[in-house]
Protein backbone atom coordinates (compact mmCIF):
# COMPACT_ATOMS: atom_id res chain seq x y z
CA UNK A 1 0.00 0.00 0.00
CA UNK A 2 2.69 2.31 1.16
CA UNK A 3 4.67 2.13 -2.36
CA UNK A 4 1.63 2.59 -4.06
CA UNK A 5 1.13 6.03 -2.51
CA UNK A 6 4.94 6.85 -2.98
CA UNK A 7 4.39 5.60 -6.76
CA UNK A 8 1.11 8.02 -7.25
CA UNK A 9 2.74 11.00 -5.45
CA UNK A 10 6.10 11.25 -7.80
CA UNK A 11 3.46 10.60 -10.06
CA UNK A 12 1.56 14.01 -9.98
CA UNK A 13 4.53 15.93 -8.34
CA UNK A 14 6.26 14.77 -11.74
CA UNK A 15 3.10 16.00 -14.10
CA UNK A 16 2.85 19.43 -11.96
CA UNK A 17 4.96 21.15 -13.50
CA UNK A 18 4.42 19.91 -17.03
CA UNK A 19 0.44 21.67 -16.44
CA UNK A 20 1.67 24.76 -14.94
CA UNK A 21 3.95 25.66 -17.68
CA UNK A 22 2.17 27.56 -20.34
CA UNK A 23 2.96 28.35 -24.07
CA UNK A 24 1.40 30.13 -26.66
CA UNK A 25 0.23 27.36 -29.30
CA UNK A 26 -0.16 28.87 -32.63
CA UNK A 27 -1.41 26.77 -35.33
CA UNK A 28 0.79 26.71 -38.67
CA UNK A 29 -2.24 28.78 -40.98
CA UNK A 30 -1.53 31.37 -38.53
CA UNK A 31 2.75 31.82 -39.19
CA UNK A 32 2.87 34.58 -41.56
CA UNK A 33 5.93 34.12 -43.73
CA UNK A 34 8.22 36.73 -44.85
CA UNK A 35 8.69 38.51 -48.11
CA UNK A 36 10.90 41.67 -49.30
CA UNK A 37 12.06 44.42 -48.30
CA UNK A 38 12.06 42.20 -45.04
CA UNK A 39 8.65 42.39 -43.43
CA UNK A 40 9.82 40.31 -40.14
CA UNK A 41 8.09 42.74 -37.54
CA UNK A 42 4.71 42.92 -39.61
CA UNK A 43 4.61 39.44 -39.95
CA UNK A 44 4.99 38.74 -36.43
CA UNK A 45 2.21 40.93 -35.38
CA UNK A 46 -0.11 39.61 -37.69
CA UNK A 47 1.29 36.24 -37.03
CA UNK A 48 0.17 37.39 -32.69
CA UNK A 49 -2.79 38.79 -34.36
CA UNK A 50 -3.99 36.01 -36.29
CA UNK A 51 -3.17 33.50 -33.12
CA UNK A 52 -5.75 35.73 -30.91
CA UNK A 53 -8.19 36.51 -33.63
CA UNK A 54 -7.67 39.85 -34.02
CA UNK A 55 -8.93 40.19 -37.60
CA UNK A 56 -8.31 44.25 -37.93
CA UNK A 57 -4.81 43.44 -38.29
CA UNK A 58 -5.51 40.62 -40.73
CA UNK A 59 -3.51 41.24 -44.08
CA UNK A 60 -0.72 43.45 -42.18
CA UNK A 61 1.91 42.27 -43.56
CA UNK A 62 0.32 42.50 -47.17
CA UNK A 63 -0.50 46.57 -46.69
CA UNK A 64 3.39 46.94 -45.41
CA UNK A 65 5.75 46.63 -47.89
CA UNK A 66 8.45 47.79 -45.93
CA UNK A 67 10.67 47.07 -42.82
CA UNK A 68 9.16 48.43 -39.44
CA UNK A 69 10.46 50.65 -36.20
CA UNK A 70 8.59 49.86 -32.43
CA UNK A 71 6.89 53.17 -33.15
CA UNK A 72 5.57 51.97 -36.84
CA UNK A 73 3.90 48.84 -34.80
CA UNK A 74 2.63 50.70 -32.04
CA UNK A 75 0.68 53.21 -34.82
CA UNK A 76 -0.25 50.61 -37.12
CA UNK A 77 -2.23 49.35 -33.75
CA UNK A 78 -3.40 52.93 -32.55
CA UNK A 79 -5.04 52.89 -36.02
CA UNK A 80 -6.43 49.86 -35.93
CA UNK A 81 -7.51 50.31 -32.08
CA UNK A 82 -5.91 47.30 -30.67
CA UNK A 83 -4.54 47.32 -26.95
CA UNK A 84 -1.07 46.05 -26.51
CA UNK A 85 1.97 46.60 -24.00
CA UNK A 86 5.31 46.92 -25.18
CA UNK A 87 9.21 47.10 -23.89
CA UNK A 88 11.00 48.85 -25.97
CA UNK A 89 14.69 47.67 -27.24
CA UNK A 90 17.70 48.38 -24.09
CA UNK A 91 15.62 46.84 -21.55
CA UNK A 92 16.14 43.43 -20.72
CA UNK A 93 13.37 42.50 -17.73
CA UNK A 94 12.01 39.34 -19.25
CA UNK A 95 8.56 40.01 -16.98
CA UNK A 96 6.97 40.95 -20.34
CA UNK A 97 7.89 37.62 -22.09
CA UNK A 98 6.76 35.55 -19.12
CA UNK A 99 3.75 37.11 -18.60
CA UNK A 100 2.69 36.30 -22.28
CA UNK A 101 3.69 32.98 -22.45
CA UNK A 102 1.67 32.75 -19.10
CA UNK A 103 -1.50 34.23 -20.70
CA UNK A 104 -1.24 32.40 -23.95
CA UNK A 105 -0.38 35.44 -26.52
CA UNK A 106 3.21 35.18 -27.45
CA UNK A 107 5.15 38.15 -28.12
CA UNK A 108 6.75 39.86 -31.01
CA UNK A 109 10.80 40.23 -29.60
CA UNK A 110 13.38 41.59 -31.24
CA UNK A 111 16.96 40.46 -32.10
CA UNK A 112 20.19 42.48 -32.61
CA UNK A 113 21.84 42.92 -35.57
CA UNK A 114 24.33 40.10 -36.80
CA UNK A 115 26.94 42.57 -37.65
CA UNK A 116 26.58 46.63 -38.07
CA UNK A 117 24.45 47.80 -40.38
CA UNK A 118 22.91 44.14 -41.37
CA UNK A 119 19.88 45.10 -39.74
CA UNK A 120 18.03 43.77 -36.45
CA UNK A 121 15.32 41.01 -36.94
CA UNK A 122 11.76 40.50 -35.02
CA UNK A 123 10.53 37.01 -34.56
CA UNK A 124 7.19 35.33 -32.62
CA UNK A 125 8.30 33.92 -29.08
CA UNK A 126 6.04 31.35 -28.00
CA UNK A 127 7.40 29.90 -24.95
CA UNK A 128 10.14 30.97 -22.21
CA UNK A 129 11.69 28.43 -19.84
CA UNK A 130 14.37 27.97 -17.61
CA UNK A 131 16.99 26.20 -20.09
CA UNK A 132 15.16 27.17 -23.32
CA UNK A 133 13.12 29.50 -25.02
CA UNK A 134 10.80 28.80 -28.38
CA UNK A 135 10.12 31.09 -31.39
CA UNK A 136 8.89 31.31 -34.57
CA UNK A 137 10.88 32.44 -37.54
CA UNK A 138 9.20 33.94 -40.10
CA UNK A 139 12.50 33.65 -42.47
CA UNK A 140 11.50 29.58 -42.25
CA UNK A 141 9.37 29.02 -44.88
CA UNK A 142 7.68 25.81 -43.40
CA UNK A 143 6.56 27.87 -40.34
CA UNK A 144 8.02 25.61 -38.15
CA UNK A 145 8.93 26.02 -34.28
CA UNK A 146 12.94 26.93 -33.74
CA UNK A 147 14.23 25.82 -29.97
CA UNK A 148 17.00 28.06 -29.04
CA UNK A 149 18.77 27.79 -26.00
CA UNK A 150 17.93 30.26 -23.11
CA UNK A 151 21.60 32.38 -22.78
CA UNK A 152 21.95 32.25 -26.62
CA UNK A 153 17.88 34.08 -27.00
CA UNK A 154 19.24 36.24 -24.13
CA UNK A 155 22.46 36.86 -25.82
CA UNK A 156 21.25 37.60 -29.09
CA UNK A 157 17.06 39.41 -27.65
CA UNK A 158 17.93 43.28 -27.90
CA UNK A 159 14.74 43.72 -25.18
CA UNK A 160 12.52 44.74 -27.90
CA UNK A 161 9.11 43.02 -27.12
CA UNK A 162 5.23 43.64 -28.16
CA UNK A 163 1.99 41.52 -26.86
CA UNK A 164 -1.22 42.13 -28.35
CA UNK A 165 -3.87 42.94 -25.50
CA UNK A 166 -7.64 43.12 -25.65
CA UNK A 167 -8.13 46.42 -23.79
CA UNK A 168 -8.04 49.24 -26.40
CA UNK A 169 -5.17 51.27 -27.80
CA UNK A 170 -3.60 54.11 -25.40
CA UNK A 171 -3.26 57.69 -26.83
CA UNK A 172 -0.48 59.48 -28.45
CA UNK A 173 2.67 60.42 -26.70
CA UNK A 174 6.57 60.68 -27.44
CA UNK A 175 8.67 58.19 -28.02
CA UNK A 176 12.20 56.91 -26.73
CA UNK A 177 15.29 57.15 -29.18
CA UNK A 178 14.69 52.81 -28.62
CA UNK A 179 11.36 52.95 -30.45
CA UNK A 180 12.94 54.04 -33.63
CA UNK A 181 15.51 51.16 -34.30
CA UNK A 182 14.55 50.22 -37.77
CA UNK A 183 14.47 46.58 -37.83
CA UNK A 184 16.04 45.24 -40.89
CA UNK A 185 18.28 48.48 -42.22
CA UNK A 186 20.06 48.99 -38.82
CA UNK A 187 19.39 52.71 -39.23
CA UNK A 188 16.96 54.85 -36.54
CA UNK A 189 14.38 57.60 -38.03
CA UNK A 190 11.82 59.78 -36.01
CA UNK A 191 8.50 58.14 -35.47
CA UNK A 192 5.55 58.52 -33.32
CA UNK A 193 3.83 56.72 -31.14
CA UNK A 194 0.88 56.07 -28.58
CA UNK A 195 1.36 56.96 -25.04
CA UNK A 196 0.60 54.70 -22.27
CA UNK A 197 -3.05 56.35 -20.56
CA UNK A 198 -3.41 55.63 -16.57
Amino acid sequence: MIPRIRTIALGVLLLIPCAVRAEADIPVPCRMKNRPPGRCGWCALETLARHQHIESLFGLTDNHDCRCSPGDLEEALTEHGVGYRIQYPGTQDTAILDEAVHDGHGAAVGFRELQPGAGAHIVTLIDIGPDSVRVIDSNDQDGRTRIMDRDRFLYWWDGFALVLKSEAAPGAAEVPPSAAAQYGTGKTRPVTSPKPTR
